[in-house]
Parts: structure tokens; sequence; C-alpha cells
């Protein structure tokens, strides 16, 4: 068995750090945008799919997932999208740019794909896991309310965060 030298120890070292502080930066962001974030409720639709390999998850659709600019934006880049209320309490996005909003702390980070006259589809998050043991009942309830489906998200610092799915204004996670 050889010794490994001091560089060796240094580079495994330095490889582990970077390893481990990926998900952790992650997490932590995540974790603070779902507790300082601002709170928007999104209209969605969606199906309920079972992934074998990430198990049980609401696929969710945003119903208003455009948003139109004046002028055409160039391709591939991440976009800044803005958010407001509607008179009904529900959000929408308002505006989408390629540099970060300076009179709006909300809005978040994406991409964006254009569709036509000057449209653009937003990229927003899809997957809401649950509980496996839910997740039967839940499907029922949210596929045959989809009408009276929202999601609560919470945003903050260019980063959106799904916090629960609503059907009829109860979280679908206390349904049974």
């Amino acid at each position: 068995m050889t010794k490994l030298s001091v560089r060796q120890i240094i580079i495994f070292s330095i490889s582990i750090l970077v390893l481990f502080s990926i998900p952790i930066y992650t997490i932590t962001a995540n974790s603070s945008t779902l507790k300082d974030g601002t709170e928007y409720m999104f209209k969605v639709t969606g199906l309920d799919p079972y992934d074998m390999f990430r198990g049980n998850y609401l696929n969710i659709r945003f119903k208003e997932n455009t948003v139109r600019h004046a002028s055409l934006l160039p391709q591939n880049k991440e976009y800044y999208v803005t958010i407001e209320k509607h008179p009904d309490g529900f959000a929408y996005f308002k505006d989408i740019s390629t540099s970060k909003p300076v009179n709006t702390a909300d809005y978040f980070k994406t991409k964006a794909y254009y569709s036509l006259q000057n449209e653009y589809r937003i990229d927003t998050p899809t997957r809401y896991y649950m509980n496996e043991r839910k997740s039967l009942r839940a499907e029922e309830v949210f596929m045959g309310n989809l009408d009276n489906a929202s999601v609560k998200v919470r945003v903050k610092n260019g980063r959106m965060v799904i916090v629960g799915v609503y059907v009829n204004g109860v979280l679908i996670d206390t349904i049974d």
C-alpha cells in the first residue's frame, strides 16, 4: 500500500468540500426563501405521475405561464421574471428581462422560451413531492378539481420555491 502525498490529501479534501458545499448551499437558499420570501398563490393545472426513482409527486403547471415583452429577447439566456397580483389575489408574471429588476424584490431567475408575438413561456417549478400514503387520495382530489387548484410559492433573491398545493383552498397534504 502506498502513502498518500500531502498534495493528494489536499486535492481530495478540496473535492470533498466542493461536493458537500453545493447541496448545502441549495438547501440553505431554499430554506431562507421558504422562511422569509414573499408569498404568492398561482392557479395551476397538472398531472400526477409516479416515478419509480423519485417517488410520488404532483406534476403541476401554472395556468398563466407566459409573459409578453415589447421586443424580442436574446435566446438561451437566464431571465428575470417579475410577479404581481391580480385583484382576485392570484399572482401572474408581469414582465421578463435579461437584467435583474431594481424596482422590485418580487422576481425570480428562470429560463423562458419564445412562443409567438413576443410572448415567452416561463419555466416554473413543476414538482410537489408528497407522503406516499396520502398521494393516491391527493391525486384523486387534485385531478377531480383542477379548476379549483392552486399553488403557494415563496419568492426571494431570484428564487421561487413551492410551499404547498391547494384544492378548494385546502392544503392537499391534509386531505384524507
